[in-house]
């Protein structure tokens, strides 16, 4: 895949900046081998081979960490080198940081604010051609700390491509520590299983060429979500809090486990002391999302983007699906049950999550992996049932998916997969032929099989919330082989 990212004018490329070319060690072994001298259909064909090889070997992979065969060491080495790989290559599929750019720009550059003005209020400006066209006339939906973050960059950087390095090279920071994280946390809680771990996130594909190599901030929120786990196996609740505050004025979808953080804490307070542990943890979640909005608050759209976000909808979203059958029937009547049908399930899924982290009793790790199982359902959840979907929001979900049984394990892995063979052409206007076959692919092929993993996700969930079982593994359910078991629910850890 790196092979045929490198070749000038690839279909993994997205509109690069004017004089911005492939280099380094994959465009020379692909003008070697030929690769370089491939165009139009050729090259297109080849993207997807490469595409499909490149999630088989990452399944390949998993299941032989899964099984045991593969050392944890061996496979946090190899996630350190594909990182390395993927940073010797062009900006791949998506022009989302060009967005990023726009938006630091208003805010650097033209002194405005980018929740209110947008891109297209600025035609002049070097990087508005660049932008997505559905983006070009979107103000900012990211959190306010992620914007002035963009505005620093755009500030201490000279130039359009110094300026995507940094982004780039944030989400391989980004990612890398997500790994550590995940290393260090599986190995303490359920060390057969810590190799899967990194496999599912350090290698895979969704993560590598449409995360790290896009420069996306949803390896940001990732990060903040394995940061916080990491403090909660240690005790440091109050710290957890802060990470996940700070995650969700990057990107809204880390309020979700920052949420149900805050209600696991409160919960297992003494009576008496509930409403101190609420002030003082929801308090500085608060505080920390004030203090970074502050800059951008407003009348015009005082939710700083969410509110322009949820009128947005994603071409893999399975609400979409459903919202045009819908309209199919009625005569474009009925389409908007869909939408309301599946915020509701989303928000009767959240508070159902709520209730059982609320009721969650048990002592030592089962309580911590009762809790980080939630999380990732939640972040599942809100990654399937929202109007937008999107390959690198299954990063969110990632860092967690080790603790997940069955079903929500394999859903969650199953939506990287398809999200990945999701998109092997960024550009329309270059390879229009393989473009619209990608995009029929999308909407009849992935789409469908998303909204199976969604159902099959549901009805397990439901089950298990009905049965009284919970969240995370059980210890009886089928493991990885070859390593020691320990049993997740022996031991003790610190609770706050």
């Amino acid at each position: 895949m790196a092979l045929v990212a490198s070749v000038p004018g690839s279909p993994l490329h997205p509109i690069l900046p004017p004089g911005v070319e492939p280099g380094g060690p994959f465009r020379w072994l692909a003008d070697a081998m030929g690769i370089a001298r491939l165009a139009g259909t050729s090259l297109a064909v080849t993207s997807v081979l490469a595409v499909t090889l490149a999630v088989g070997t990452f399944l390949w992979l998993l299941r032989e960490a899964w099984r045991g065969h593969v050392s944890l060491r061996a496979v946090v080495l190899l996630s350190i080198a594909a990182h390395v790989a993927v940073l010797t290559l062009p900006l791949l599929i998506s022009r989302d940081v060009y967005s990023y750019i726009a938006y630091g720009r208003i805010v650097a550059i033209h002194h405005a604010n980018p929740y209110v003005l947008t891109a297209a209020d600025f035609p002049r400006d070097l990087v508005a051609a660049l932008v997505g066209p559905k983006w070009l006339a979107t103000p900012a939906v990211y959190g306010p700390l992620f914007t002035g973050l963009a505005s620093l960059v755009v500030r201490a950087v000279d130039g359009l491509a110094g300026q995507i390095a940094v982004f780039r090279w944030t989400a391989a920071l980004a990612s890398l520590g997500t790994v550590a994280l995940i290393a260090t946390t599986a190995r303490r809680l359920v060390p057969a299983r810590a190799a899967f771990a990194v496999v599912a996130f350090g290698v895979n594909p969704v993560v590598l060429f449409q995360s790290v190599a896009s420069g996306h901030n949803d390896l940001l929120i990732a990060l903040a979500v394995a940061g916080a786990f990491a403090c909660v196996v240690s005790g440091r609740t109050l710290i957890a809090v802060a990470v996940l505050a700070l995650g969700a004025v990057v990107k809204a979808p880390a309020a979700l486990p920052l949420a149900l953080l805050v209600v696991w804490c409160v919960a297992r307070s003494d009576p008496g002391r509930r409403l101190r542990t609420l002030a003082t943890h929801g308090g500085l979640a608060a505080a920390i999302g004030l203090l970074c909005a502050a800059p951008f608050l407003q009348l015009h759209d005082p939710t700083l983007g969410m509110l322009e976000l949820a009128g947005h909808e994603g071409w893999l979203a399975p609400s979409r699906l459903f919202r045009r059958l819908l309209d199919a029937i009625s005569g474009d009547t009925l389409g908007v049950v869909a939408r309301v049908a599946f915020a509701a399930t989303l928000l009767v899924a959240l508070a159902l999550l709520i209730r059982d982290v609320w009721r969650n009793r048990e002592v030592g790790d089962r309580a911590i992996l009762e809790l980080g199982a939630a999380w990732g359902w939640s972040l599942l959840l809100l990654m399937l049932l929202g109007p937008v979907l999107l390959p690198w929001y299954v990063t969110w979900a990632l860092p967690l998916v080790w603790l997940l049984p069955r079903v929500p394990r394999v859903v969650a892995i199953g939506a990287s997969v398809a999200l990945a063979l999701s998109q092997w052409t960024a550009e329309p206007d270059r390879f229009p032929r393989a473009y619209d076959l990608n995009v029929w692919v999308g909407h009849y092929v992935i789409t469908p099989v998303v909204v199976l993993l969604l159902g099959w996700l549901l009805l397990d969930g439901w089950r298990r919330l009905r049965g009284g079982r919970p969240l995370y593994e059980e210890q009886d359910d089928a493991g990885p082989r070859g390593e020691d078991r320990r049993d997740p629910r022996a031991g003790a850890t610190a609770e706050a």
